[in-house]
């Protein structure tokens, strides 16, 4: 497997391996990605709902209620000032 990974990161895994924390750039690799699962069968999964696709919005509309509301709250009000145009609903 190739994988490439910004230059600092390199520099510090290397950094880590010389100086003694990993005896191989290959099990510093093996160590973070070990880390990096572990960390993501902690984090709940995203809710599906059967029959409709994947969508990251879905998740942002159920964790930021508030955020929500101001941006539908925002949109009304830019309605009711842009007297102008018509708006079929």
């Amino acid at each position: 497997m190739t994988i490439h990974i910004p230059k600092e990161l390199e520099s510090s895994l290397e950094a880590a391996v010389h100086s003694g924390h990993f005896a191989s750039l290959d099990a510093a690799m093996a160590e973070a990605a070990r880390l990096l699962l572990r960390e993501l069968k902690q984090k709940p999964s995203p809710v599906q709902i059967p029959g409709l696709p994947s969508n990251p919005l879905l998740g942002l509309m159920r964790d930021d209620a508030d955020l929500m509301d101001e941006i539908t709250a925002d949109a009304y009000r830019h309605r009711q000032e842009d007297k102008g145009r018509d708006f079929d609903l």
